[in-house]
C-alpha cells in the first residue's frame, strides 16, 4: 500500500473496530496489523512491541502530517500545469 492509501485510510478512520479477515498467508492470520507501516506481524506481543519502536513512531509522524502529494502537485513542479499565455493583447 503506498503512502498516499495509507494517509487516505488514517483520515477515514478504517479498520481501527473492524475485526481483520482471517487470511492463512500472512504471518498471525493477518489478526496483526500496522496500518501506518502496512505490516503484518505474528502476534500481538510483536505487535505491541513494533507500536513502541523508533521505526514505527517516525512513519506515525510522517503520517501524521500534511497529505502526501498529488499528480497535480507533480504536473505543476513538472511545467504541465494550466498554460499561462501571459496578458491579452488588443486586438487590431
Amino acid at each position: 500500500m503506498g503512502d498516499d492509501a495509507v494517509y487516505d485510510a488514517l483520515q477515514k478512520g478504517e479498520g481501527e473496530n473492524k475485526p481483520l479477515p482471517v487470511d492463512e498467508d500472512l504471518p498471525g492470520m493477518g489478526q496483526y496489523y500496522c496500518l501506518h507501516c502496512d505490516r503484518y506481524f505474528a502476534n500481538l506481543g510483536v505487535r505491541d512491541e513494533h507500536f513502541k519502536s523508533k521505526r514505527h513512531k517516525k512513519r506515525l509522524k510522517i503520517m501524521m502530517g500534511p497529505a502526501p502529494h498529488t499528480q497535480l502537485d507533480a504536473d505543476l513542479a513538472a511545467g504541465m500545469g494550466m498554460p499561462d499565455n501571459g496578458p491579452k493583447l488588443m486586438a487590431m
